[in-house]
């Protein structure tokens, strides 16, 4: 069900008269005082009948059984229809000294008064939301609605008039039925509405005139109106006696009274009308033919009260409307001056064509543009920039939030004269303050109105996104820092192995051979077990040498690096690795080289552990304004965005890769999905960062080099 559709069954229900959802008694006694109600106006009715031929001028009793329909739900109609027609039939025994010989001549008549009800509330049904709502257009609804079922229940009421389908005398009663009953719905449904809204939904409802008024107003009325039909007909002597002074009262009262009250008092008015007309009094009753003399009074009187009730509504409807734009006025000016952003209006007194050229635009600006409209944190803004209260009022070309616009104009225009993140700076003695402005174009037939402008004060978040890059900047530089100094300590390390333990070692291993060769049998099988353990233990300080410092990194280069790299991780871990190295990375700093060899090597690892392959391919190539360096392989692959969420490993993953190449200023993209293997594109600007480690600080060539002291340069 829609947001609408909640609405309306919310509105039905407020008015809602569902009698069978209460116990035995109270079902009882609604029935009871409907029935009581329904009789009242039915005997009304047949009291204002015209003398002469028993004419009926208004039936009210029909007003009363449309409401009853419209606010109950379908499944209680049959309980109202019954009681309706209980009470009619009932009142017919009495009146009638032969119903039970005539009694079918009264079946047609209760049959139709039902036929207007129920076509009128199913009518009414299908074309109204919420009755208590006031809207001109439901008025219109309305009087649709009961004129249809007036005009359903005329077709069979005429016909028991005992008139011929389709003759001139049947029609005639067509007509004056159709008029009587949809009188009687003007009269009434409004009346009844109006008061159910206002004891079911008082905060709907207009609040009551004064005492004073409403008496005045409804005195004149009533007045007016016993002084015009009571007179005796062709007895008009002054204007105060002309029908027209009533209807300009019913004007005056839907101006003064709301609805439910101006209604009342006209629904009163028609009936008093129709009661002295009844005994051949009023200013329509000097006609000899009695169908234009009761057709003549039905339009009069459907006149007042369709103007009565129309006007009221729709006067209702406008002081709604007012108010709701009074209120929405006053929490746009509230929300405008609450505003914690500077907020003004330009308007141009005369509109600017969007075809002139830019100069041309700026200089249409500057002659008809002024601020029409600002709050205080405007004012504010004025004020830092030197300007008084009254020079804000005014639109100058010259201040920065209308400077920014004016040179974007040209862009601005072909965006319907709207531009967004326009910056701005202010300073005064002590501070500079920055301002995102945004502007929204107006145009009306294709030419610019007015323009709505907005400044917000980013002072503080452009200091604080300062002071932040400030200390990323810093976090990098003491990273890069460590890994500076962590390198150092890995190849100061790998020397020390290698001048050290390594030197000793293969120093023990000779003497052993030589005291074996000395040695008695025995012993020199002992010393052939102790000689192949030290080389062993040799060939492991070696490895342990290779991992901290690679093989012709430092001194060879990064091409020699990697294919050491790939020989040594086919023997270790059986990975086979296609190596393409199209680069001088001899050209790059140091720090780049290692960063660059790390990487390849912990990608190379990753294949390793989580591809379910053993070969992959590295391609290096060098171009001229990057070093590009690609790591793919055909394993199983993964989902790299899901991965995005999941807990940073501790070692030195993706994750950490990512890290170390953003903070290289380098890019990395990652192209693969489950199944599809994995390639890693990771690519190095040639203004990279100025290296840490410098050539210098490496004063020890690699192990295995050829030379074991010589300093670099």
């Amino acid at each position: 069900m829609t947001m609408a559709a909640r609405l309306t069954e919310d509105h039905k229900s407020d008015l809602a008269w569902d009698f069978m959802r209460h116990g035995i008694a109270r079902r009882v006694l609604s029935l009871a005082a409907f029935g009581l109600l329904y009789a009242t106006l039915v005997s009304l009715g047949l009291v204002l009948r015209e003398s002469s031929h028993q004419l009926t001028i208004i039936w009210p009793a029909s007003g009363l059984l449309f409401m009853a329909l419209w606010f109950s739900p379908r499944r209680n109609w049959i309980w109202i229809v019954g009681v309706q027609m209980a009470m009619e039939i009932a009142i017919a025994v009495v009146r009638s000294d032969n119903f039970s010989r005539n009694w079918i001549l009264h079946v047609p008549f209760v049959f139709a008064n039902s036929l207007d009800g129920i076509v009128g509330a199913l009518v009414a049904g299908r074309l109204m939301a919420a009755p208590e709502l006031a809207r001109v257009r439901y008025v219109l609804l309305f009087f649709a609605a009961v004129a249809l079922g007036s005009a359903a229940s005329a077709v069979v009421g005429a016909y028991g008039s005992g008139e011929w389908l389709g003759s001139a005398e049947y029609w005639r009663n067509w007509q004056l039925w159709w008029a009587g009953n949809w009188l009687g719905s003007l009269c009434v449904a409004p009346v009844v509405t109006g008061w159910a809204v206002r004891w079911r939904k008082p905060e709907m409802s207009v609040p009551s005139p004064p005492i004073r008024e409403l008496v005045l107003v409804g005195c004149a009325l009533l007045g007016m109106t016993i002084w015009v039909f009571s007179a005796p007909p062709g007895s008009v002597t002054t204007i105060f006696d002309l029908p027209f002074i009533l209807l300009a009262l019913v004007i005056v009262a839907a101006f003064r009274l709301p609805p439910r009250w101006c209604t009342s008092f006209a629904a009163v008015a028609a009936l008093m009308a129709s009661y002295f007309a009844s005994r051949g009094n009023g200013p329509f009753a000097d006609d000899p033919n009695p169908f234009v003399r009761v057709g003549a009074l039905q339009l009069y009187l459907a006149t007042v009260v369709v103007i009565n009730f129309m006007l009221s509504i729709v006067l209702l409807e406008m002081r709604n409307t007012v108010r709701q734009l009074r209120a929405s006025g006053e929490r746009y000016h509230n929300f405008i001056e609450q505003s914690s952003e500077a907020v003004w209006r330009i308007e141009l007194d005369v509109p600017m064509a969007p075809n002139l050229s830019a100069s041309e635009q700026i200089a249409w600006l500057r002659e008809h543009a002024y601020v029409a409209e600002c709050n205080l944190l405007y004012l504010r803004l004025n004020r830092l920039f030197g300007l008084t209260e009254t020079d804000a009022r005014l639109w100058r070309a010259d201040v920065p939030w209308s400077a920014v616009y004016l040179e974007h104009i040209g862009t601005a225009a072909h965006q319907g004269y709207s531009a967004d993140g326009l910056q701005f700076t202010l300073s005064n003695e002590s501070r500079q303050f920055t301002y995102i402005t945004g502007f929204r174009g107006v145009v009306e037939e294709g030419k610019l109105v007015r323009v709505w402008c907005i400044a917000r004060d980013v002072t503080e978040l452009v200091e604080l996104n300062h002071r932040l890059r400030q200390k990323q900047d810093r976090l990098q530089l003491y990273a890069r820092q460590l890994v500076g100094a962590e390198e150092r300590a890995r190849r100061a390390t790998a020397v020390d192995l290698h001048d050290g333990i390594g030197q000793h070692l293969a120093g023990l291993a000779l003497t052993l051979e030589a005291v074996a060769l000395r040695a008695s049998p025995e012993v020199r099988l002992l010393l052939s077990e102790a000689t192949h353990t030290v080389r062993e233990v040799q060939a492991i300080t070696q490895r342990v040498i290779a991992d901290l410092s690679p093989p012709g990194l430092y001194d060879l280069g990064l091409e020699p690096a990697l294919k050491w790299l790939s020989v040594y991780m086919r023997g270790k871990d059986n990975l086979h690795v296609e190596l393409n190295v199209d680069a001088d990375a001899a050209g790059y700093d140091l720090e780049l080289r290692v960063l660059v060899f790390k990487l390849i090597r912990e990608l190379l690892r990753n294949v390793v552990k989580h591809s379910g392959v053993q070969s992959a391919v590295v391609t290096v190539t060098q171009k001229t304004s990057e070093l590009r360096v690609v790591v793919e392989d055909r394993g199983v692959g993964f989902e790299w965005q899901l991965s995005l969420f999941e807990p940073r490993s501790e070692g030195f993953g993706l994750w950490s890769v990512v890290d170390r190449v953003r903070a290289a200023a380098g890019e990395m993209t990652v192209d693969t999905a489950p199944g599809r293997g994995c390639r890693i594109s990771v690519v190095f600007p040639h203004n990279h960062p100025k290296p840490l480690i410098q050539q210098g600080d490496m004063h020890h060539e690699l192990p295995g080099s050829g030379t074991s002291r010589a300093a670099a340069t």
